[in-house]
Parts: structure tokens; sequence; C-alpha cells
């Protein structure tokens, strides 16, 4: 294996210069007071520091927001993945397939058609008469967030269901449990790496992103992968901006970790 890695040397060099130059970039503007990208003018302060509660709000509605999505992901999640891998279907990747095809489609064009169905003369009310207007409500952004990572919660539930030996299934059916006791004591604590990876997978999306909430939430409901955008697009302050999304980097990461920590096997990946 030690003479492939030096095919992996390239994507490596990459890696280190779209990602690590980014980040040492953002580091050192978050300890500089600049304007713009004047860096002639630009000195050394802790002054940004002093600005972070300005995003504590936010950040809590996006921890909020994200819960909530994350805990109806659940919920819809484990019993498709539950009913999907233990079905008969002779090719149960047939179905995973069909439950990723939108994902095929653009995430943007998504969102915006749910910005049509979300409005009050939008698509039902032109079609079935029907008027649903919860746009700009943290309904229809929660909505969004679900429809947008359902699929990242099934895809590990069902990985680690699948792999799930039969044999456990039918010794605690012999030993005489009932099929929910059988649920609870065998196959649910067997399954936990994949709903712990799931629920990672559809929180940091939901809770960093910025996009669902910007189009459905119609600018009404600021998380905080908005104000980041806002700092950086609108008010030009690069340097407080970069400090915020290196604390999100840092969560990132430790997301990460934990998943490297519960599921160190790989048993949650395809």
């Amino acid at each position: 294996m030690k003479k492939f890695k030096k095919l992996a040397l390239p994507y490596q060099i990459w890696m280190y210069i779209l990602v690590g130059v980014p980040i040492l970039f953002m580091i050192a503007l978050s300890f500089l007071e600049i304007n713009g990208f004047d860096f002639a003018t630009a000195h050394l302060t802790l002054s940004h520091f002093a600005n972070l509660p300005m995003g504590i709000k936010a950040f809590w509605l996006s921890m909020r927001y994200s819960f909530y999505a994350t805990l109806i992901c659940l919920g819809l999640g484990y019993p498709m993945a539950y009913i999907i891998s233990r079905s008969h279907f002779s090719n149960k990747y047939l179905v995973l397939i069909i439950l990723i095809l939108p994902m095929w489609t653009n995430m943007l064009l998504r969102i915006k058609a749910l910005e049509v169905v979300s409005q009050a003369h939008g698509f039902f009310s032109n079609t079935f008469g029907i008027s649903l207007n919860f746009y700009g409500t943290p309904f229809a952004v929660i909505l969004g967030m679900v429809i947008m990572y359902l699929p990242f919660m099934i895809f590990p539930i069902y990985t680690v269901l699948e792999k799930i030996d039969d044999s456990l299934i039918e010794a605690s059916q012999d030993l005489g449990a009932t099929p929910s006791k059988t649920f609870l004591q065998v196959t649910l604590p067997l399954s936990l790496k994949g709903v712990t990876s799931g629920i990672i997978m559809v929180f940091l999306p939901c809770a960093m992103g910025f996009t669902i909430s910007e189009i459905l939430g119609g600018g009404n409901i600021q998380m905080i992968g908005n104000i980041v955008e806002n700092l950086f697009k609108r008010a030009n302050n690069y340097s407080l901006g970069s400090l915020i999304s290196l604390l999100i980097i840092i969560l990132v990461l430790g997301s990460l970790m934990i998943i490297g920590k519960v599921d160190a096997e790989g048993e949650t990946l395809l």
C-alpha cells in the first residue's frame, strides 16, 4: 500500500493550497484591523473578539432550528432505513437511488421550488386553489432543512442496519424475545453508530448553512450563516467574519472527530 501513497500526493498538495492557505488567511484576518483588503493600513488587534456576542443570538437560533430539523429527520429517517434494510427487495440500492434522485438536482433550484410552493400565490394556489402561505416563517426554514438533508440521515443508518448479522436477530427470537424487545435490545444498540453519524451529518449543514434561511426565511430569519454572509458581502468586515467562520470550522472539525471516534471502522459508509 505504501507505493500507492505517492499517487495521493497531488491531492494533498491541492488540499493544502485550497483548504490550508484560506484557513491561514482567515486566522490572520481575525487578528487584524483592516479596511477591506487594504493591508497597508492594517494593524494587530483583539477588538473583534469583543464583537462576538453579536452572533450569539443567531448562533442559538441556528442550534434550535437545526435541532428540530435533525429530530424530524431522525424520526422519519430511522423507520425508512429500517424498513428498507428489512425488506425483501431484490435490489435495495434501487430504492436508495430513488431516495437520492432529488439530490441530483441543484440544491438552489430545489430551495427555489420550495419557495414557490410556500408562498400564498404559489404552485398550490395556482394549480389547486389551495393557499399555503408559510413563506418567511420558521416552519418554512425547518421544512427546507428536512427535505434537503433527510437522505443524509437515512444512508448511514441503513448502512449499519444492513450490516447487522441476521443470526443475532434470530437468536433473540429463539430465546423468546418479542419483536419490540429484539429491536430495543439488539437492533437499536447496534445501529447507534449510524444514528450518531446521521445526526452529525444533518445537524452541521443545517446549523452552518445560510441558503435555506435566506431564501425560505425571506430575510426575516438570521442564522449564523447569514451573519457571516452579511459580514463578508455587505458590511465588508472580513476580520469579524473570518473569526466567526473559524469558530464554525472548529465546531465542524470537532464533530468530524466524534464521527471518527464513534465509527473508527467506517461502518456507516456505503
